[in-house]
């Protein structure tokens, strides 16, 4: 009799349990989709400045949420983690999907709430957003509905704290008096309503900024090397068993400096060493001392070296690299294959005398990389240039006819860009002067020559020539060195040894 009410009473147990996932395999499929669209969401956010048409959909503000963090790991990158285990538990746990989905709706909110805060518009938050209300419906499951809203508050609250502080977002310091979460969002200043951007700030300044910050990071690193190698130094003479100075003397005793390599260095360096002719004996004395320093700081710093793997140095300090941008080349004339290692772009004014004399470099450049670049020529005519616009025009005319090109070649070259010579050009080409006029006369292109001015101003550009070479700003009319050497790291970068005009660099 006993036995058989605990059998009803563990058959009343297991009842529930298998009742309330009847669903479960209507569930799956929907699951899986949801999370895969999730996924989709996260890698455009992650490389949406690699991908031309992520990042035609947003720049400024998807760049600046992207750089968030959480564990110095970006957030697009928690998101593909969190999809891939969701559309895994699809299949196997669904009652931890509901759970997990909870967890990121908190911080997710907060997400949204510091993209409010910063005026920073994010295409991929919202539909990121948009995904996991989604996937919370699918999952959701009534009878856990209070715990799981508490999970959502508690990671919330959590959030709302850890991640302000560790991307350095001011968000609770007064609205009035917010210059820094102004900065953290990228713009610089505003004036009538339209932002001036600090990456624009950066694209001008160009190679002067670049510098600096060149020099500010050797600093660092210089100071940085000495304290790694006192650092180890220390905690070798407290291993050994001996004070500092008895290290370094052990390191530093053999180390001789002979007259040879006083003579050597006397002789290398004579011309500087003329005005002290009267006190050569003096000299020479001071000259050794001062190599035997430098070679026992050498055989110190050696040593040092030597033993960072044991004691696992690791530097942080990044390398400053000049900053990076995102241009809109939807329906802009390029040359060579899509799938190209390098993409440059170039922005250009037929009437500006710069751009006339650099087309040479770019037409030697193009030559030397072949299909190993991507040129995408973006049309800028300048105001100080009355003819410019019009030659634009025409450029985007004879690309009508597959014949643009050969006719920009000609743009650059001649004297006169009126527009009956514009039409005469076209017709010395080959092409149909009727279409040719009827395009020009028409200004079929004009919209598309003033959203190209509107793409370089919104980049930072405000002169011409301009190349973007895998979204890194050259201003100004780089030689043909600096091209290949630009372009050679570039490639070396991707893993292709870059041949340039027939050798091996």
């Amino acid at each position: 009799m006993f036995s058989n009410k605990n059998k009803d009473l563990q058959d009343s147990r297991i009842e529930p349990e298998s009742s309330s996932c009847e669903d479960c395999p209507k569930k799956s499929i929907p699951l899986l989709v949801v999370s895969l669209m999730g996924l989709l969401v996260a890698f455009l956010s992650g490389f949406h400045e690699t991908i031309p048409f992520a990042g035609s959909l947003c720049s400024t503000a998807c760049a600046d949420t992207a750089r968030m963090h959480f564990l110095h790991i970006p957030f697009w990158l928690w998101g593909a983690l969190f999809y891939l285990g969701a559309a895994a538990l699809a299949f196997f746990n669904q009652k931890s999907v509901a759970w997990i989905s909870f967890a990121a709706a908190g911080v997710e909110a907060v997400l949204v709430l510091l993209m409010i805060w910063m005026q920073t518009p994010c295409v991929f938050c919202i539909a990121n957003a948009a995904v996991l209300v989604v996937l919370l419906a699918v999952s959701f499951r009534k009878e856990l509905v209070w715990q799981q809203a508490t999970l959502a508050l508690l990671f919330f609250v959590g959030f709302l704290f850890w991640v302000p502080y560790e991307n350095n977002l001011q968000i609770f310091s007064p609205k009035n008096d917010a210059v820094n979460d102004r900065y953290d969002s990228g713009i610089a200043a505003t004036v009538g309503g339209e932002n001036i951007t600090n990456q624009r700030l950066d694209v001008l300044l160009g190679s002067r900024l670049q510098q600096m910050r060149s020099d500010i990071y050797q600093m660092k690193m210089q100071r940085l090397d000495q304290l790694v190698i006192d650092t180890i130094l220390d905690k070798e003479a407290k291993k050994q068993g001996k004070t500092l100075d008895q290290l370094i003397s052990g390191l530093t005793g053999s180390v001789k400096v002979s007259d040879a390599e006083v003579d050597k260095y006397m002789q290398e360096h004579r011309q500087q060493l003329q005005v002290y002719a009267k006190t050569m004996p003096d000299l020479k004395q001071r000259i050794k001392q001062g190599l035997e320093e430098q070679k026992k700081t050498m055989a110190v710093n050696a040593y040092a070296h030597a033993h960072e793997a044991q004691y696992g140095v690791r530097v942080f300090v990044a390398m400053p690299h000049p900053p990076k941008v995102t241009i809109d080349i939807a329906g802009a004339p390029a040359l060579g294959p899509k799938n190209a290692p390098v993409t440059v772009i170039e922005f250009s004014d037929y009437e500006c005398p710069a751009c006339r004399a650099n087309h040479k470099v770019v037409q030697q450049v193009r030559a030397a990389f072949g299909d190993k670049l991507r040129w995408i020529y973006k049309e800028y005519p300048l105001h100080v240039h009355p003819l410019a616009f019009k030659a634009a025009e025409a450029g985007l005319c004879a690309e009508d006819q597959g014949k643009f090109w050969q006719y920009q070649n000609d743009l650059y070259t001649t004297p006169d860009l009126a527009v009956p010579n514009l039409i005469a050009m076209a017709a010395k080409l080959g092409m149909s002067g009727k279409q040719f006029s009827e395009c020009l006369n028409s200004s079929k292109y004009k919209a598309m020559v003033q959203k190209s001015i509107s793409d370089a101003v919104r980049a930072g550009i405000d002169r011409t020539p301009t190349y973007v070479i895998d979204g890194t700003v050259f201003i100004g009319g780089p030689s043909l060195d600096t091209f290949e050497r630009v372009i050679g790291e570039e490639l070396k970068e991707k893993g292709i040894r870059p041949q340039v005009a027939g050798k091996t660099k």
